[in-house]
């Protein structure tokens, strides 16, 4: 069997307008009719066009955000951003992870149905904390989608002194290829966080 590997690193995506130069003072570089002007999510102001014109320009993030993988699909919060990384052999996997720690992983496979995995990535998400002392309680799991698709997996939960994690491994697939899908969130982050997870499994799509 492929051995699976779970990419640890969260970075930043590309979105559809360029990030800015180094050096720049802003966040983005945006483009209008050839004219660059470096600008942040907010900002409000004119651009001098070519022949003299001035635009007025405001740049503004959406709510919500469709993020779509191929396979796959889910909305998430406009603050938010998924990058994506290829693990090699086929997977490549998509990560969103919140500065305070929720995250949700999406692994999409090429030739591998991924289904009996889900207790092997979970091993690898807890084994650092199993090894500090943690205690770990599981149970299978089951995510009916909208669409009817059906992902199983397991949850699990790491206990230690100072705080639960919560863990949900759920996957889907043919032999021809499939969707894993893992999230992890902090207990005392349900009230704060919680809704991040709920608009994954209720806008999840999935064509397998």
């Amino acid at each position: 069997m492929r051995p699976f590997r779970l990419a640890t690193a969260i970075a930043m995506g590309c979105l559809a307008i360029g990030h800015a130069n180094a050096g720049d003072s802003k966040g983005f570089r945006l483009t209008i009719d050839g004219v660059v002007v470096s600008i942040n999510p907010g900002d409000t102001f004119e651009v001098t066009m070519k022949d003299g014109r001035k635009v007025p320009v405001e740049l503004q993030r959406s709510d919500t955000v469709t993020f779509t993988g191929g396979k796959f699909s889910f909305d998430h919060d406009g603050k938010l951003t998924v990058a994506k990384t290829d693990l090699g052999d086929g997977v490549q996997q998509y990560a969103l992870m919140t500065p305070i720690g929720t995250g949700i992983i999406v692994q999409a496979y090429k030739g591998l149905n991924p289904s009996s995995n889900t207790d092997l990535v979970l091993q690898q998400m807890v084994q650092e904390s199993l090894n500090g002392g943690a205690k770990i309680t599981k149970q299978s799991a089951q995510r009916t989608l909208p669409s009817g698709s059906v992902l199983k997996g397991v949850k699990a939960e790491t206990t230690t002194d100072d705080d639960v994690m919560e863990y949900e491994i759920v996957a889907t697939g043919r032999p021809e290829g499939g969707i894993l899908v893992a999230t992890f969130l902090n207990k005392e982050n349900i009230d704060k966080e919680g809704g991040i997870l709920d608009k994954l499994w209720s806008t999840l799509k999935v064509d397998y």
